[in-house]
């Protein structure tokens, strides 16, 4: 009875163990990875013309500048919508 209750609780603590690392490794993925915009401009760069290709580039430029100016100065200015000109 007594070596029923450890085994359960080993199991549970190495469920608990591998749930934390799966957590720290898909939030470096995020940190580190690229942005959706940045993977969907890959997956349909064929389907659009020279002018919406530069459009897109400079809307992922835009954004990589931001991410780079919030890492530097250690803020994160959550989802403001700001219009391209």
């Amino acid at each position: 009875m007594q070596h029923d209750t450890y085994s359960i609780i080993f199991v549970f603590l190495l469920l608990l163990v591998i749930i934390y690392f799966l957590i720290r490794f898909a939030i470096k993925i995020r940190k580190h990875g690229g942005s959706p915009t940045t993977l969907m401009y890959g997956a349909t760069d064929e389907f659009y013309n020279k002018d919406k290709k530069k459009a897109i580039e400079y809307v992922v430029e835009l954004k990589a500048n931001k991410k780079m100016e919030e890492q530097t100065t250690g803020q994160k200015s959550g989802n403001s919508n700001e219009t391209v000109k």
